[in-house]
């Protein structure tokens, strides 16, 4: 039987998304949790140096958990629902969770003094199981170094702080109603794409002491969504119907939010690449959030309108009331 090989970490959101991905497409894969000694000899075959690192059946390997999982999207059990624009939706908050959505991970993560101890160590541990204490608290001190000094290019800073956290729980909270509502995931009792990716930054964040116990105070139900959505191997259900599903209001909230912040900041990334410029400024959530700027999200944004246009007129005319003013970016 053809097998996929998964090496990642469990404080990796994009390994825990693939993983949980695969339980519930019900395709045969192994799991590694990679240590210093497997990165050694597994991440010299990809070019970017990011996890996971899959290995195909082929014995080929890749990297970008999206482009992997929409190759494999055939396999096993699906993961896009099928009517056009509710694929579109499906897709749209798969990549606001994985390069909006995560910016919050981050924040915290390296933000709080708490936070930052707890995840270094943690990451650390991980990476080197049998180094002992003494040795995995010493290198987590790099780590942690490392990481802080990367945040002001991620656009992590005091100035974007309050932007970032609002917009987090502007998410969770519609998230938390998706969770107690009348179906288990976002478009139905099957789990999504988009489902996967919200999950996988959540499922670090559940631990990360801050936004931990944050979402255990006020998304208490969203924080226990997590474990379903973590194995959703034995949960069967389908698809709820197009118009059902573009109804759901928390459908509509977090497509209203990709028009009036993801997109927005993704337009704007753009524009200055295009200047040639090495930063960006942009009005989000009634402030302006700036960062470095990003070729990878430029091609998120190339990728997605693709994908809107292979939309027909009909399909369009559901998602840009939704969208709101945003949509006009993707044209």
């Amino acid at each position: 039987m053809a097998r996929y090989d998964v090496y990642g970490a469990l404080g990796s959101p994009y390994s825990l998304k693939v993983r949980a991905a695969m339980r519930a497409k019900h395709v045969s894969h192994t799991w590694t949790g990679m240590t210093a000694d497997d990165r050694g000899r597994v991440m010299p075959n990809v070019k970017a140096q990011v996890i996971p690192v899959i290995r195909m059946p082929d014995e080929s390997w890749t990297n970008d958990s999206t482009p992997f999982l929409l190759s494999i999207e055939k396999e096993g059990r699906a993961l896009v629902p099928q009517p056009p624009a509710l694929r579109f939706a499906c897709l749209l908050l798969e990549d606001m969770a994985d390069e909006w959505f995560m910016k919050a991970m981050f924040h915290y993560r390296w933000t709080y003094p708490e936070d930052q101890e707890w995840c270094a160590n943690w990451i650390m541990y991980d990476s080197l199981p049998n180094a002992g204490r003494t040795s995995v608290e010493k290198m987590a001190a790099s780590i942690r170094e490392r990481q802080i000094s990367r945040m002001p290019l991620v656009g992590c800073t005091p100035q974007t702080a309050p932007i970032i956290e609002a917009s987090w729980q502007r998410s969770c909270r519609e998230l938390e109603k998706m969770a107690t509502g009348r179906t288990r995931f976002l478009f139905g009792d099957r789990i999504s794409l988009a489902d996967l990716a919200f999950y996988g930054q959540l499922k670090v964040m559940s631990v990360d002491p801050t936004p931990m116990a944050w979402m255990r105070r006020e998304t208490p139900y969203l924080y226990r969504w997590l474990d379903l959505a973590d194995d959703a191997s034995g949960l069967g259900g389908e698809w709820i119907d197009e118009a059902s599903a573009l109804a759901s209001g928390p459908v509509q909230a977090l497509l209203a939010q990709t028009g009036d912040t993801y997109l927005p900041f993704l337009q704007a990334n753009e524009q200055a690449l295009s200047r040639g410029a090495e930063t960006f400024s942009v009005p989000l959530e009634g402030q302006t959030y700036s960062q470095g700027t990003f070729k990878y999200q430029a091609k998120c944004l190339e990728t997605l309108r693709s994908f809107w246009a292979e939309l027909g007129r009909d399909a369009k005319d559901q998602l840009r009331p939704l969208i709101g003013s945003g949509a006009s970016i993707l044209d």
